[in-house]
């Protein structure tokens, strides 16, 4: 990052920082002889916590002006604002003119309504259900989304970018490999635009050849280096997409397939519609949620036999890549446009259960009084929960309300759990290390005592999961008892260390661009409702007790876990509801704000490099906005895997 960063200049603050703590801001920029370029980056800086900065971007109009809007960090201590040499135009001897000042929550809540009204009427309907902790979220979101740019805008500054970009003329790459490029049918007029565009390609090492012609050149000396790509008729390729699609496989002859990001040209022509995938996600790719139209695949890697002309691109772009595991790349650009919208025809593809035998769960529930939650997660289990065998281990930390310790000695005295004493403060790492250890079975749920299921067959559909022996956690969906989404999945790096995906989105207003519905590959589940194995578990060390007591060790134990060479999933067929940490309040002391900034460096120290480039979130989205939010400078664009 610091590589791009130029020219800096000092925000000027009307006031003490702590002033602007916490609250909305607008900086506007008049910058005439773009010294900050079109891109500039906004570097908040925080007292006492790790990062010490979190950065923010907005663009720059050609004629030199900009806005930004933002939400400030509790501890904010100041401000920088970065230039991007990428897009600034030569020297320049007047500074910009930098202005800040803080905004009301009236000015604010009228600019949102204006500006984005569709989202005021979603924080309403919060509001109206009582969730004033989702509608307080959503509202500091939508103010971080206020600097996100029109598509259009943002597309003209890349391109800017792009042309500073150093060369890498492809004449001296190692290997030049050719391309087979086969249009499907369509009718004249979209194949000639097709056409046009590979005509316009900077790669010229291409050759137009029917896919059912392709599987006799899989064979021979120079087939190694035989690229392929089957394309719709009517989509365009950009100028310098076969260059950047090619480039991995010139450098490696471990690349199975590559591709891109996608956007749509409208009637008008004009750009709409992006499309900003994840990384290599097979589940995604097997439900036909993840578009692969425009991919080129090694011809080598395909499988003899297959049906290259009527198979779904996807689907052998998932067989080459069952040949050469980890060998699918995502190039982050967006490099292919559709002339008509992609409308997935998604299907199921859960998988079941190798046996017939019902699967053997070792449950670890930490607790501390509120017998009302322990009650309803406890029936769930016993009563709204079928298929599989149960081995279910309370972990009371100081229980001392009469109704608790009934209920639990009632369900002891049953033989339908296992009371495991854990006196002292609450250690949220330690309640699962020692339920872990006196766990029965090799799967082992953690499971607060705040959850309950909705549906029979969820630990089931859970446990089929694992089934696959590369997969070492799976999580599922929770629902807030309203019916919003509280976790679908967790995003690294968004906010600082990671957020739950989703979070207070209905499943039913189509925010989620349907990834709600999809099962999928993730970097992180919470611990809320996580499986994994106990022999992984003890692997790895389970939980850090000394320094991640409460928050981020299921984030830590998630990438440890990512860090084994072990994938973890996100199922949606597994639904529950779930009440956030009722029982053990929210985190707003100073004791506990203390405690959650000294586990927030811990885990951000530990595993920085992974939380800032979790490779199911794309680049070129915010990570402070909510979960698609446009992001005015990118991060890394470099080709990338999700291994």
């Amino acid at each position: 990052m610091a590589d791009a960063l130029e020219d800096a200049f000092e925000v000027p603050l009307d006031g003490a920082p702590e002033s602007y703590a916490d609250h909305p801001i607008v900086l506007t920029v008049h910058d005439p002889e773009h010294r900050l370029g079109l891109r500039p980056r906004l570097a908040l800086h925080r007292k006492g916590r790790v990062p010490a900065t979190v950065f923010r971007s907005f663009l720059i109009s050609r004629k030199g002006r900009g806005r930004f809007y933002g939400w400030m960090p509790v501890q904010f201590e100041g401000a920088t604002l970065f230039a991007d040499g990428a897009t600034t135009q030569g020297a320049a001897e007047t500074a910009p003119e930098i202005r800040v000042r803080r905004l009301s929550l009236f000015e604010l809540a009228i600019t949102l309504v204006l500006r984005a009204p569709l989202m005021i009427l979603r924080i309403l309907r919060l509001l109206l259900v009582g969730n004033v902790k989702g509608a307080a979220f959503r509202f500091v979101r939508q103010c971080d989304a206020l600097s996100a740019p029109d598509y259009r805008d943002w597309l003209a500054a890349q391109e800017t970018a792009e042309r500073a970009e150093a060369p890498d003329p492809p004449d001296e790459w190692p290997l030049k490999p050719l391309v087979f490029v086969s249009i499907e049918d369509g009718n004249e007029g979209a194949v000639a635009e097709t056409r046009v565009s590979l005509a316009n390609q900077t790669w010229r090492g291409h050759v137009e050849v029917p896919a059912i012609d392709v599987a006799g050149r899989k064979n021979g000396d120079a087939a190694q280096a035989h690229l392929w790509m089957r394309i719709p008729a009517g989509m365009r390729l950009a100028p310098r997409a076969l260059e950047r699609l090619v480039r991995p496989f010139a450098f490696s002859s471990l690349v199975a397939a590559v591709y891109s990001d996608e956007d749509q040209i409208d009637r008008r022509g004009r750009r709409v519609a992006p499309f900003f995938k994840p990384a290599w996600n097979p589940p995604l790719a097997q439900s036909g949620w993840l578009p692969l139209d425009g991919a080129l695949v090694r011809l080598a890697d395909l499988p003899g036999g297959v049906d290259l002309v009527s198979m779904p691109f996807a689907e052998l772009v998932a067989k080459a890549a069952n040949r050469r595991p980890g060998a699918v790349l995502h190039v982050p650009r967006v490099l292919v446009h559709r002339n008509a919208p992609y409308r997935p025809t998604t299907r199921v593809v859960a998988p079941r259960p190798r046996s017939a035998e019902a699967p053997k769960v070792s449950v670890v529930i930490p607790t501390r009084d509120r017998a009302d939650l322990l009650e309803a997660c406890l029936k769930g289990l016993f009563e709204g929960t079928s298929g599989v065998e149960l081995d279910v281990i309370v972990v009371d930390n100081d229980s001392s309300d009469p109704a608790a310790l009934a209920l639990m000695q009632r369900y002891e005295v049953a033989g339908l759990i296992r009371r495991v004493a854990l006196p002292g403060p609450f250690n949220f790492s330690t309640a699962c290390n020692l339920g872990v250890a006196t766990s029965r079975h090799e799967l082992i749920l953690l499971l607060n005592n705040d959850v309950e299921p909705l549906q029979p067959g969820w630990l089931a559909n859970l446990t089929a999961e694992l089934d696959n022996e590369e997969v070492g956690a799976a999580g599922c969906l929770l629902f807030f008892p309203d019916g919003y989404v509280q976790h679908g999945g967790v995003t690294f790096g968004a906010g600082t260390v990671a957020r739950h995906s989703f979070h207070f989105l209905h499943p039913q207003s189509g925010e989620d661009h349907g990834l709600l519905r999809e099962r999928r590959e993730v970097s992180a589940v919470t611990a809320a409702c996580l499986l994994t194995r106990r022999s992984l578990w003890q692997h790895l060390g389970g939980m850090d007790e000394e320094n991640l007591t409460v928050a981020f060790n299921d984030v830590d134990y998630c990438v440890k876990v990512r860090q084994a060479g072990m994938k973890i999933i996100w199922t949606p067929d597994s639904a529950m509801l779930h009440r956030e940490s009722v029982s053990r309040g929210a985190d707003n002391t100073p004791e506990k704000l203390r405690r959650f900034a000294r586990e927030e460096q811990t885990v951000y120290q530990r595993w920085g490099d992974f939380l800032r480039n979790d490779p199911y979130h794309n680049p070129n989205l915010s990570l402070i906005a909510e979960d698609l939010v446009l992001e005015a400078h990118p991060r890394d664009l470099s080709p990338r895997s999700s291994g």
